[in-house]
């Protein structure tokens, strides 16, 4: 399959106006945002290396074991970490997870909306554990990192998250998938950008 970077949509009418039904409740950049790996993550890169190839989700009995293994326990990761956070920050909070399947839609679409999310809404983004293993998770790093001025960027625990240290863990995610033989295109296109855009700030930091 084809991997596009940036994600390509031609879904711009449906965005806009998911995008306009947020902002009939979120005011400006008020939001916090989290930002999870559902169908990849660390449990999908442990699960691709146990069965010593990338798995073919079109197979029914791979997609169960791919539903079990990986999407059902990120899913329960991700719930109970929001509700945490839903207790700690008193204003709204953008759950990606709660979007159901929208009939039609593909990852590139997603991708899209999430990053005009993050550009007209986060004014925090909050990064679940296994997020450097997902493109999509990767990419809207890029996004908010990419932003000025730019959102608090913060792990799970709630711990600053600095570009330095998002481009390591990317880099790393990026190692683990090519010994599982996974494809890394896309995060290596994110990484790409995100040590121009370091680079960038040093230079202004020293100028």
């Amino acid at each position: 399959m084809k991997v596009n970077f940036p994600p390509e949509t031609n879904r711009e009418h449906e965005i806009e106006s998911l995008l306009n039904l947020l902002g009939s409740v979120i005011v400006d950049r008020a939001a916090v945002y989290v930002s999870t790996p559902i169908t990849s993550g660390r449990r999908f890169v442990d699960w691709s290396r146990r069965r010593h190839l990338e798995p073919d989700l079109s197979h029914a009995a791979t997609h169960q074991e791919f539903v079990r293994e990986v999407l059902e326990p990120n899913n329960e990761h991700a719930r109970t970490i929001i509700k945490q956070l839903r207790s700690m920050f008193p204003r709204a909070l953008i759950d990606p997870t709660a979007l159901k399947d929208i009939e039609g839609w593909v990852q590139d679409d997603y991708r899209s909306l999430w990053a005009k999310v993050i550009e007209q809404y986060a004014d925090t983004v909050v990064f679940l554990d296994g997020w450097h293993y997902s493109n999509g998770c990767a990419y809207e790093f890029l996004i908010a990192n990419s932003l000025e001025p730019p959102p608090s960027i913060l792990t799970e625990t709630l711990a600053r998250l600095k570009l330095e240290e998002g481009i390591h863990l990317v880099k790393s995610a990026i190692m683990e998938l090519q010994i599982s033989k996974l494809d890394t295109a896309f995060l290596q296109q994110v990484v790409n950008q995100l040590i121009t855009l370091h680079a960038s700030e040093e230079a202004l930091t020293e100028a």
